[in-house]
């Protein structure tokens, strides 16, 4: 990606405050958007704590009724979570971070990763990737999907009144406790054991009804059994016993085809990332992304699963770049010839916390695991020290209004915007465009303004960063139109 960055610093007087940053400089990419770049790229040397006049009471979290109510300028409806991190993630910093300290990841490697700070009542993660990316599918899934048909099984065992605790019994014969089924699927990468998970999950229910972009899986699509001869479309009866109560499923079958060759199973990292995310992390994410239908026992018990699966490709570079005492809640798969594929959620022994994923071809030599391990090394010793940069969350914490303005067109063709930004109870926001940072002010609030030149027009992810004393208060991210030159 090519940047063109320059900033100058102007006050003037908005209602009721006196800011304005004034910042003539803007990414541009050949993704087309004012897209992502380490911190210090992105970051156009814009003013910094500009002079600003105090509001009557700066400690309020109530809008101020002196000042006149701001437009909201949001375009709906919203974009969804992936889409806003796919204009949000940063594209640069692990490859400059790679050539800093002399490492090439191996040749057709995907990455994906997260750096997870706080946030605004809950945590916030910087995106980050490399190489094929955190969107691409240019990898065979092999056995990272197995959480997946968990979720699947544990879904459908909860709307008809089950949780993992039940004994599911098929008309073939085969019974077992849903859990260790699971957890065998999880922990030991069990192939009939998965195979199992999206029998009970149900082949249509599976990909219709929680593979969906509502549950954070808008391409996801799983369709291929692991185990020659048993089929995951057409599937027997199967009764569900639990605490004296007993229902039975008759056989069910399926002759649709989803949107994945050869009728196989197709996945990105960062998809499958999401749904290690909103399992371990479940105790600190908002309620609208937790997996409401996981009992308290399966939730347990399926992390539990995740931070003990096996193989552990990345625990020997996790150790080097983080130290002793880190947990790492992971699934990992392979395909000899074909892929080895790691991704989780890691947590050093300070309380850290990571986000990573990656797929790299297998190069038929035995290598492919220890690559894994390398490559985590890699990526968080170049996350490791990483200083606050844009982040990204669900919108949290106080309300914050965004009123876009459009002005003149500069002389060097750019169109410029005063962005007015209502964040109650603030002390400073910070406005970030596609992941790149445009501007920031301090003071005493409610009402901050930065102006901002664009090079091009076109919807945008506007993000805004509000705290007080260096706290996140608020967070909102919004599409936003933005008029060309």
């Amino acid at each position: 990606m090519t940047r063109t960055a320059g900033c100058a610093i102007a006050i003037a007087i908005a209602t009721g405050a006196a800011v304005l940053v004034a910042c003539t400089g803007e990414a541009s990419s050949t993704a087309g958007s004012d897209a992502s770049a380490s911190d210090a790229a992105r970051d156009d040397g814009g003013a910094r704590d500009g002079s600003i006049a105090p509001a009557e009471d700066g400690s309020s979290t109530a809008p101020d009724a002196s000042l006149p109510p701001l437009r909201d300028d949001a375009i709906t409806p919203d974009w969804r979570w992936d889409q806003k991190v796919g204009r949000a993630i940063d594209g640069d910093t692990l490859a400059m971070g790679f050539r800093e300290i002399g490492y090439t990841p191996p040749a057709g490697s995907e990455i994906y990763a997260a750096k997870i700070v706080d946030g605004a009542e809950g945590p916030a993660y910087m995106h980050f990737e490399a190489g094929g990316g955190a969107f691409g599918r240019a990898f065979w899934p092999a056995s990272t999907v197995k959480l997946l048909s968990t979720l699947g099984a544990l879904d459908f065992a909860a709307s008809i009144g089950f949780t993992g605790a039940a004994t599911v019994t098929w008309d073939s014969g085969f019974g077992d406790r849903l859990s260790a089924i699971y957890d065998r699927a999880i922990r030991v990468s069990s192939n009939i054991d998965y195979v199992r998970t999206f029998r009970v999950a149900g082949f249509d229910r599976l990909n219709s009804e929680l593979l969906t972009a509502a549950n954070g899986f808008p391409t996801i699509v799983l369709q291929r059994s692991y185990v020659s001869g048993v089929s995951v479309r057409d599937v027997p009866g199967m009764t569900f016993d639990e605490g004296g109560r007993s229902d039975y499923v008759p056989a069910r079958s399926s002759s649709e085809r989803y949107d994945c060759p050869d009728d196989g199973n197709c996945a990105n990292l960062f998809e499958l990332t999401e749904a290690v995310r909103r399992v371990v992390l479940d105790a600190i994410i908002p309620s609208s992304e937790r997996f409401r239908f996981l009992a308290p026992s399966d939730l347990e018990g399926v992390t539990d699963a995740l931070c003990h699966a096996t193989p552990a490709f990345f625990q020997s570079g996790v150790v080097s770049a983080l130290g002793d005492g880190v947990r790492i809640c992971h699934k990992p798969g392979d395909v000899p010839g074909l892929d080895f594929l790691d991704h989780g959620v890691i947590e050093d022994a300070s309380g850290q916390r990571y986000l990573l994923a990656a797929a790299v071809p297998d190069p038929g030599d035995s290598s492919a695991g220890a690559r894994l391990g390398t490559l985590a090394d890699r990526v968080l010793t170049v996350l490791r020290d990483l200083p606050l940069g844009p982040t990204l969350q669900p919108d949290a914490g106080v309300a914050i209004v965004a009123q876009l303005d459009a002005g003149r067109t500069t002389s060097d063709g750019r169109r410029s915007y005063t962005i007015t930004i209502d964040a109650p109870g603030a002390d400073r926001v910070e406005l970030f465009t596609d992941g790149y940072a445009i501007g920031d002010v301090s003071g005493a609030g409610p009402r901050f303004v930065v102006t901002y030149d664009y090079s091009s027009g076109g919807e945008r992810l506007l993000a805004v960063r509000a705290t007080r004393a260096g706290a996140p208060i608020g967070f909102r991210s919004m599409r936003v139109m933005i008029e060309p030159p």
